[in-house]
C-alpha cells in the first residue's frame, strides 16, 4: 500500500492565514504530523499545474478525510464536490471526520435550507445565461458545472443532516486537546483498514460503485429524456423508436421496452395523443412502478443515463437536457436529435407568454 493510499486528506475552504478556518488547519496539520500521520492538503500538495478536478476525486476516494466545515464550505463548488465525491464512495460516515465551524448554519432547518436556495439560484442562473447562447455546441465544460450544481442541490440537504446528528466537538475543545480526539479516531479507524488493505494489496482495487438513482428521479429523468422523441416519432413510429434516437437515447429506451410491456404500450399511447399531459405522466408511472419492482433494472438504467450525458450529441444538465446539433435552449428540457430529420423540442410544460 503506498503512502499516499495511506495519507490523511483535509478538505477545507482556503482563507486568509489570519482566519479560523486556515488557522484551525495550520495547527491540525502540525499536530497529526508530528506524530506521525502523512496529511495531504490541496494548498501544499497539488502542485503547480496539478488537476484539480483529479485531486479532489482523489479525496473522494481517501479512507480517512478530515472535513472542516464553514459557510463557505458549503457554499464553495470545489469544497461540496469534494464532499459529495467522499459520500458517493463507501462508509460515509466512518471514513469522514468532520470539524464544524461556528459559521456553518448546520444546526436548524431555517438556517440549512438557506445552503438549498443558494444551489438552486446557482444552477437557474447558469441555465438562464445558457438559453441565451444562439450555439450550444462545444460547451461541455458550461455543463459539467450545470450538472455539478444540480448534484449539490440533490445532495446537500441529506448531508448536512448526517453532519449535524454526528458529535463533533467544537473546534476550541479540538484545539485545547491538541486534537487528540480528532487523532485517536483516525487512529482506530486506520489501524483496521490500513491492516486490511494491506493483506488483500494483490488484488484489484474494487471499481467504485455507481449510486443508483431513486425510482421516482430515475423515472421522471428517463421520461424527460425519451417523450419528446416518442411524441415526433407519431404512433407508426413508435414500435422502432430505438432505431431513430441517438446511439445513448437508444439504448435507454430498448433497456425499457426489453423489460416492461406496461411502458412500451404507455409509451404508444403517448405517441398516438402527444397534447394530452396525462399520457405522459401514465409513462413515468408505469415506469416508476417497473423501476421499484426491479432493483438491477434501476442500477441498469442509472448507467445508460449516465453515458448519455457523455454522448456528444447530447448534454444533460440542470433540470433535463440541453441539445447540442444547432437545438435552442427552451425551458428545462431541450433535446435535439434525429427522428425522421432533426428536430428541437422545449419543455412542454413551459408557461405560455
Amino acid at each position: 500500500m503506498s503512502d499516499y493510499e495511506q495519507a490523511v486528506f483535509i478538505s477545507y475552504a482556503w482563507g486568509e492565514e489570519t482566519h479560523e478556518r486556515e488557522a484551525i488547519v495550520n495547527q491540525l496539520d502540525r499536530s497529526l504530523q508530528k506524530r506521525g500521520l502523512k496529511i495531504i492538503r490541496d494548498k501544499r500538495d497539488l502542485g503547480y499545474k496539478g488537476m484539480i478536478r483529479q485531486f479532489m476525486e482523489r479525496i473522494g476516494e481517501g479512507d480517512c478525510v478530515i472535513v472542516v466545515i464553514s459557510d463557505k464550505y458549503l457554499r464553495s463548488k470545489n469544497c461540496m464536490y469534494e464532499l459529495v465525491e467522499i459520500a458517493e464512495n463507501r462508509d460515509f460516515t466512518q471514513r469522514i471526520f468532520p470539524i464544524v465551524l461556528s459559521d456553518a448554519k448546520i444546526y436548524d432547518a431555517t438556517d440549512r435550507i438557506q445552503y438549498l436556495i443558494h444551489w438552486e439560484q446557482k444552477k437557474a442562473v447558469l441555465n438562464e445565461q445558457m438559453r441565451n447562447l444562439s450555439d450550444l455546441s462545444n460547451i461541455t465544460g458550461i455543463t459539467e458545472e450545470l450538472n455539478d450544481y444540480d448534484r449539490f442541490r440533490d445532495e446537500i440537504d441529506k448531508l448536512v443532516s448526517l453532519l449535524k446528528n454526528m458529535n463533533t466537538l467544537s473546534p476550541d475543545i479540538m484545539r485545547n486537546s491538541d486534537f487528540q480526539q480528532l487523532y485517536d479516531a483516525i487512529v482506530e479507524r486506520t489501524s483496521s483498514t490500513w491492516t486490511k488493505s494491506q493483506d488483500v494489496n494483490t488484488q484489484p482495487p474494487a471499481k467504485k460503485e455507481r449510486k443508483i438513482m431513486d425510482p421516482i428521479t430515475l423515472a421522471a429523468a428517463a421520461t424527460a429524456l425519451l417523450s419528446p422523441f416518442i411524441k415526433k416519432a407519431g404512433e407508426t413510429a413508435a414500435e422502432k423508436l430505438g432505431e431513430k434516437l441517438p446511439d445513448a437515447l437508444g439504448k435507454v429506451w430498448n433497456a425499457i421496452a426489453n423489460k416492461s410491456s406496461a411502458v412500451t404500450d404507455a409509451a404508444g399511447d403517448l405517441a398516438k395523443n402527444p397534447d394530452d399531459a396525462d399520457n405522459e405522466v401514465f409513462l413515468k408511472k408505469q415506469l416508476q412502478k417497473a423501476l421499484e419492482k426491479d432493483q438491477d433494472f434501476a442500477r441498469l438504467l442509472t448507467e445508460l443515463i449516465e453515458e448519455a450525458k457523455k454522448d456528444s450529441a447530447i448534454n444533460i444538465g440542470g433540470d433535463g437536457v440541453v441539445a447540442n446539433n444547432n437545438s435552442v435552449a427552451v425551458g428545462n428540457v431541450n433535446i435535439s436529435g434525429n427522428v425522421n430529420g432533426g428536430f428541437s423540442i422545449g419543455n412542454n410544460n413551459q408557461p405560455k407568454k
